[in-house]
This record gives structure tokens, sequence and C-alpha cells, in this order.
């Protein structure tokens, strides 16, 4: 009973611990301009809230476990070993059950609209047919040129759902590139519906090389800015 109590506490206090980790990185990743998102960068945060997460997973388990064994000894129906076993063992089957069905990838059929990432064929959109995309339940988004129907990940999105949503329909290019690293860029392509008139598909290295450049413009442009204004004066 020391044991299972010991337990319930230490795991108790460790899920506080990974709980806020979680919440930190969270907030850093859906608020990349905030104090904390400064401190972090999105690659950072992402890589140490999916730690927290799967370290979340067994502690919660063993805690609630730890719970329900203490639990169990307090009712007369199953107070004797066997029928605790039995309960655990149908908790644990359940848990068992639970996580097969979270982690082992099924076989879903391709979205609606989409091509096959390998399909190196592009299909023409325009920009106007993009736009006609642009709800929480029908999201496209442009990508370099590339199109892409982002609407399953809109829920699953380390970043919050509004990071997808504020650009369905449009060109997100830009910020995709200064937030995420070629693993999600990989991920993206089994969401790859078209491209952009007849371009051929885009590629990691080409758009970060482009969001990189017009950082480099930006950083040339404001000391211009500056010396011209200061001219006036």
């Amino acid at each position: 009973m020391k044991g299972t109590f010991k337990a319930l506490v230490i795991s108790g206090e460790l899920l506080v611990i990974v709980s806020l980790v979680m919440m930190a990185t969270g907030l850093a990743m859906n608020s990349p301009s905030s104090n904390l998102g400064s401190i972090l960068d999105y690659s950072t945060a992402r890589r140490v809230h999916t730690l927290a997460a799967f370290l979340f997973i067994p502690l919660l388990y063993v805690h609630a476990t730890a719970g329900l064994a203490i639990a169990l000894k307090r009712v007369r129906a199953l107070k004797s070993e066997r029928a605790q076993r039995a309960v655990l063992g149908v908790w644990t089957a359940l848990v068992a059950v639970v996580l097969l069905l979270a982690l082992v990838p099924g076989g879903s059929s391709p979205l609606p609209g989409s091509v096959s990432a390998s399909n190196s064929t592009s299909v023409g959109l325009t920009l106007e047919e993009v736009a006609k995309h642009s709800t929480e339940n029908d999201c496209w988004v442009v990508i370099g040129n590339d199109v892409y129907n982002v609407t399953p990940l809109i829920d699953t999105h380390s970043g919050g759902r509004e990071a997808i949503i504020t650009y369905c329909g449009t060109n997100g290019t830009e910020v995709f590139f200064s937030k995420h690293d070629q693993s999600a860029y990989e991920v993206l392509q089994s969401y790859y519906v078209g491209s952009i008139g007849n371009s051929s598909r885009g590629s990691f290295e080409t758009g970060a090389k482009g969001d990189r450049e017009k950082e480099k413009k930006r950083g040339r442009l404001i000391p211009f800015t500056f010396s011209a204004f200061a001219c006036l004066f």
C-alpha cells in the first residue's frame, strides 16, 4: 500500500512538471512573437513538446493506476486480490487499445482533391481557385508555388488551429518557412493538391532560400530607410 501511494505522489508531481513544460512549449509555438516565443524557437519548442507528450502518457497511466488501486481497496466487493487484479487488468487493456488506435497508422484513403506526394504530375491551379477554399472545413494554402489541402492538419497542428486557419485560401509561404524545418515540409507533401500555373513542384531548399533572401532585403532596407529619413532634417 505504501509503495502504491508513493507511486501516486511521485507520478503526480512529475505530471505537474511535464504539464507545465507542455504548456510553455505550446504557448511558444502558438505565439512566436511573444517573449516566450523569442526564447524558444518553433523547432525547439516542437521537439520538447513532443517529448513531453510521450512522457505524459506513461506518467498518466502510472498515476491513474495507482489511484485506482488505492480506490479498489476501499470497495468491499473488490477487496480480494483477485478481483483487484481483474479490474486493473481491464483498465490496462483499455489503455493499450486506445494507444494502439491513436499511434498505429491506418489505411486512410486520400483526401478529396489531393494527389499522392509521389505523383510527379503537377495540377495547374490559380490563386482564384485556392481562394475558394478558405474555411476551416476546406482549407487550401499556397506554399511556394505549390498548393496543399491542410484541412486535416488544423486540429492536430502543434502551433494551434488559428496558425493554419489564418492562411486558408491564401499564400502562407513566408510564415511557413520561417517557423518550420524540412521534416515539417516533408509531412506537408502528403497533402499536395497541385501547383500554381504550370510551374514545377518546389523543394524545401528553394523555399527556405527564398525566405532568407527576403530577410536579407529587409535587413538592407531598414538602415536605408533611416538614412533617407535622416536626410530630411
